[in-house]
């Protein structure tokens, strides 16, 4: 089946050209042949050659729009997020998690809050990562939050009230679930669930809920750095949490 791999990266823009070229090539021989008798026909195949010549042309003027979706096919996109503040994007992915969940953040407070919330009162909604953990024991997910030391009040506020829910998850889960703090300015947000990431920047000052990201598939160029930043990074704070 390699071959309908390769088939389906052919470009957005040969894949109309020629279809539409192929059609008009086809009507233009019918038409000045005698293939069809029936006297009808030559009026069907006209009106049907006129309708694919200015599709021929609208697609031309259209050309820049197809190169773009070219190279935004190209990048494994899935979606651009203007903000993150939606919960109900994230539940389906998390639900549908068969091995990995990574996440490096501020705090991972309101993601705590969101889909691991163990309390009795919470909604089932805000217990999808404990569901996805309880029912699946091949799942593990690694969580990277930012020291507290370097977070301004609001956020270091956040970290304190996030730490007893960290170190409870980890005791229940503790082969599966592990935490770890990096010693630096939080830079970036991101999320690796299974062949998929979700990544985005941190900015200072504003909550990440309100910031922009991207949603793509993991052989994207675009977000090869972010996995290899998170590896980096977790081999290095990890194995400080360990040690």
């Amino acid at each position: 089946m390699t071959w309908l791999k390769e088939e389906s990266k052919v470009k957005n823009s040969v894949l109309v050209f020629g279809f539409l070229l192929v059609v008009i090539i086809a009507l233009i021989y019918l038409y000045c042949t005698d293939f069809l008798v029936n006297p009808k026909w030559p009026a069907i195949i006209s009106g049907l050659l006129t309708g694919f010549v200015v599709a021929l042309f609208q697609t031309l003027l259209s050309l820049r729009v197809l190169q773009k979706l070219d190279k935004y096919d190209s990048l494994e996109i899935v979606d651009i997020l203007p903000t993150r503040d939606d919960p109900n994007y994230y539940r389906p992915l998390i639900k549908k998690a068969k091995e990995e969940i990574k996440i490096q953040g501020v705090t991972c407070k309101r993601f705590l809050d969101d889909f691991a919330n163990d309390e009795k009162n919470a909604p089932d909604r805000n217990k999808v990562l404990l569901d996805a953990l309880n029912k699946n024991d091949n799942l593990k997910v690694k969580i990277l939050v930012a020291a507290e030391s370097y977070l301004d009040d609001e956020d270091k506020n956040k970290a304190i009230a996030a730490r007893p829910q960290l170190e409870a998850l980890s005791r229940k889960f503790p082969e599966r679930f592990f935490y770890a703090f990096y010693e630096q300015k939080p830079t970036h947000s991101i999320m690796v669930i299974d062949r998929e990431s979700i990544v985005g920047p941190s900015f200072p000052h504003v909550s990440s809920k309100f910031s922009p990201a991207i949603h793509l598939k993991n052989e994207s160029k675009f977000v090869e750095h972010y996995l290899k930043y998170f590896e980096n990074e977790w081999n290095k704070w990890g194995k400080a949490k360990k040690d």
